[in-house]
């Protein structure tokens, strides 16, 4: 079985209408948004997955039905993945999807009181004012079980937290006068992505607890990875991707991230960006990522990231939204479906 994992910059952005969808929006002209589609759509079925997780997905799937019924159909029309939307996230909903005819038999909602109680606040101090307040995910992590063809089911949890991102930041960043109101900002989101990583990680530990041999893949954008930034070297914030991964004090439910030792090391980026707190323009981030549990640990046959589908998407150096698939790259996995 082949996963992929993709942040789909703004796809919402190709539709108006929602649940009677149309191409176009206020940010793209219909044509723009279809150019972008196209892009997108060469990108998988160059990677051609059994099972495909997004972030950044439209807000209704009616528009994702519109996406895959005019760019990722058979030569009748029919489109060849179907799949579940996630409960939440406006404008930036999680998606999962399998092909038609694949190694996926079949997937559904995970229904388990463990899972339903993600979808509850808890006590955090995400304001650093030394008060607990309620919070709850930004967008609720989308579980579902996957019937693997000729494999025992798979938990696949897909998560997308809280933005880095503050608005105007590196003018208030390079401001004197502005510049501790950004830090303050910049370090309530970085708050925000630690309580959810950490809600997380508990709930993987819960699933652990009830079955050491559970088998679990966490997959999505966690803005988040390897290495240390300004704030986490500064002001110390949590590396949420370490959180994720489970603590040594219990090595027998560290999840491992097969990404680490497949990839070389120059190749290990899911997206670029400038960044300038540690003033290196074009930077190389792994933003996204996908982890597994120790009973999958052996099961995984290969992973990588799709840098060469992504640049063969490419319109010169792809700075125009229509000259590119999305400002992230896709990884994927091979899993041979353990019995």
């Amino acid at each position: 079985m082949k996963i992929v994992n993709w942040n789909i910059e703004w796809m919402n952005r190709w539709f108006s209408g929602n649940n009677q969808p149309h191409w176009g929006s206020r940010q793209l002209s219909a044509d723009e948004a279809r150019i972008a589609a196209g892009k997108v759509a060469d990108v998988i079925r160059a990677l051609d997955p059994d099972l495909l997780c997004l972030q950044e997905g439209p807000s209704a799937m009616a528009e994702m039905e519109l996406f895959l019924t005019e760019f990722l159909a058979d030569p009748n029309g029919t489109p060849l993945y179907d799949g579940v939307i996630g409960h939440d996230g406006g404008a930036q909903k999680l998606y999962v999807l399998r092909k038609k005819g694949g190694l996926v038999a079949g997937l559904d909602y995970a229904t388990d009181p463990l899972t339903e109680e993600l979808a509850e606040d808890w006590d955090a101090d995400v304001d650093g004012d030394m008060h607990l307040q309620a919070y709850d995910f930004t967008r609720r992590p989308l579980v579902v079980d996957v019937d693997p063809v000729g494999g025992a089911p798979i938990r696949v949890v897909v998560l997308h937290t809280k933005s880095k991102y503050v608005r105007d930041g590196e003018r208030r960043f390079n401001d004197p006068g502005q510049r501790q109101g950004f830090i303050a900002d910049a370090l309530k989101a970085r708050r925000r992505i630690s309580a959810e990583g950490f809600r997380l990680r508990t709930y993987l530990d819960a699933l652990l607890q009830n079955d050491l041999n559970a088998r679990i893949i966490v997959t999505g954008d966690f803005n988040d990875g390897p290495g240390r930034d300004f704030f986490e070297r500064s002001y110390l914030t949590h590396n949420v991707t370490d959180i994720l991964l489970g603590s040594a004090f219990f090595p027998s439910m560290i999840f491992d991230h097969p990404l680490l030792s497949r990839v070389p090391e120059p190749s290990l980026f899911t997206a670029r960006f400038d960044d300038f707190i540690d003033q290196v323009a074009d930077r190389p981030l792994l933003l996204d990522h996908l982890i597994v549990s120790p009973a999958l640990k052996d099961h995984i046959a290969d992973a990588g990231i799709g840098h060469e589908a992504f640049e063969a998407a490419l319109s010169g150096a792809g700075n125009r939204r229509v000259d590119r698939a999305s400002d992230h790259r896709p990884l994927w996995a091979k899993v041979n479906a353990p019995l």
